[in-house]
């Protein structure tokens, strides 16, 4: 199994060859080559670099799942031929709104989407991977919980699910003891007029979407699939499960939940096991030494590959 240093030199040498100090994009793509040429399936890759702190520090915006996707995954789609894929996924997540559109486009082209998780696909990226009829994860791999985030008050992200929980808090307190309207009025004076209702509004959307994805595709023909789909949906969606956001769901956990999950250290042979880490590691190593803070891109052809690049402006303009 290559290690980090092997693809970093791999990469240098590469570069030695155009004078260049390294050449990440040719090792890459070279990766997906022998991906696709084993399982037989045309590969797609959607990744961001949020892991990079540099970059999740200038371009956030720019890292997480949003409607401007959407060329990106038309791009990449466009001529892969037949109707089964499989789709690299590295995302913190972002819009579940937009995950519903990009959902829509995979679908439109494949029956078979199978799903590779070998670092984090987490929040709406996990809402996405549940729209695949299976999930491939390496034991490193993390999902995370899809209960939506609402901004409030700096503005900060606080779960939906949490804030329904204090407000309900505050009116039993009141209510017992109006004096203490004085220490909560700070809390509640945050509140949009709209905001609770948006809060289970949002949960909904969250379990709606995903339940719905899980009885069409992962669970599809399985006797008992809505109930199957709403179980694994609602475990995702509700925030007092994982009691953080960022908290890490695994494949033992996925699989005691009803998901269905292939491990790709224990289900897979040697050779597609040794080329997902090739994958990985190709994909981090272009994130972490270029510019590049988004990836979309497939085994088919260089002339379906977009990577949008940020400016790190002149590191954050020093």
């Amino acid at each position: 199994m290559e290690s980090w240093i092997d693809i970093q030199r791999e990469i240098t040498q590469a570069g030695k060859e155009k004078n260049l100090p390294g050449d990440p994009d040719k090792v890459r793509r070279a990766s997906y080559d022998a991906l696709a040429a084993l399982t037989g399936r045309p590969l797609i890759v959607y990744a961001s670099a949020f892991h990079v702190p540099l970059k999740a520090q200038i371009a956030w915006p720019m890292m997480s799942i949003d409607l401007s996707d959407k060329d990106g995954f038309q791009e990449v789609v466009r001529n892969i031929p037949g109707t089964a894929v499989d789709v690299f996924v590295h995302s913190p997540g972002g819009s579940a709104e937009a995950t519903e559109s990009i959902v829509a486009i995979l679908r439109s082209r494949f029956e078979d989407i199978r799903f590779i998780v070998t670092g984090s696909a987490k929040s709406a990226a996990t809402m996405l991977v549940m729209s695949g009829n299976i999930i491939l994860m390496t034991a490193a791999a993390e999902l995370g919980p899809t209960d939506p985030q609402e901004l409030v008050g700096r503005p900060r992200a606080s779960p939906a699910g949490a804030i329904l929980d204090q407000f309900n808090l505050a009116k039993k307190q009141v209510a017992r003891n109006p004096s203490l309207i004085g220490p909560w009025l700070p809390i509640l004076q945050q509140y949009g007029p709209s905001l609770l209702v948006e809060c289970k509004n949002h949960i909904r959307l969250s379990e709606t979407l995903v339940a719905g994805w899980l009885q069409v595709y992962m669970f599809r023909d399985e006797k008992g699939a809505r109930a199957k789909a709403k179980k694994l949906a609602r475990y995702l969606a509700n925030d007092k499960n994982f009691l953080s956001h960022g908290r890490r769901i695994d494949v033992s956990s996925l699989l005691a939940h009803g998901a269905k999950v292939q491990r790709v250290e224990k289900d897979l042979d040697a050779a597609t096991q040794a080329a997902i880490n090739r994958v990985h590691l190709s994909v981090m190593a272009t994130l972490d030494m270029t510019a590049a803070v988004k990836i979309f891109e497939n085994s088919v052809g260089g002339v379906l590959i977009r990577m949008v690049q940020a400016q790190l402006v002149q590191q954050q303009q020093t």
